[in-house]
């Protein structure tokens, strides 16, 4: 299931950027607009390091702490780490959870 959502986002980043770019920098401390990225693989050597850098980041701290996926539910029910005293109030208000 999380695999089936990520070929769909990675096909939609992929034939969106054909239609829209977005206004502003990219990089303003370079000068890099977004417009001035390409699409698809060419994409990949304009963006500046610290840029990558950020985006593992954010990824890695999605990964570790924002989502979980606990052994016990069913696949596909995530919860997260980040919240803190709802858990209870979850899994007994709301239908489907047990």
């Amino acid at each position: 299931l999380k695999h089936g959502r990520v070929a769909m986002l990675a096909t939609i980043g992929y034939i969106v950027p054909e239609f829209f770019k977005w206004p502003g920098y990219l990089s303003p401390s370079s000068g890099l607009k977004f417009t001035d990225v390409g699409t698809g693989l060419s994409a990949l050597a304009k963006v500046p390091a610290l840029g990558w850098f950020q985006y593992v980041v954010f990824c890695g701290q999605m990964e570790l702490f924002a989502v979980n996926q606990d052994f016990e539910d069913p696949p596909g029910q995530m919860s997260s780490r980040l919240v803190f005293g709802f858990s209870a109030y979850k899994k007994t208000n709301l239908s489907g959870w047990e």
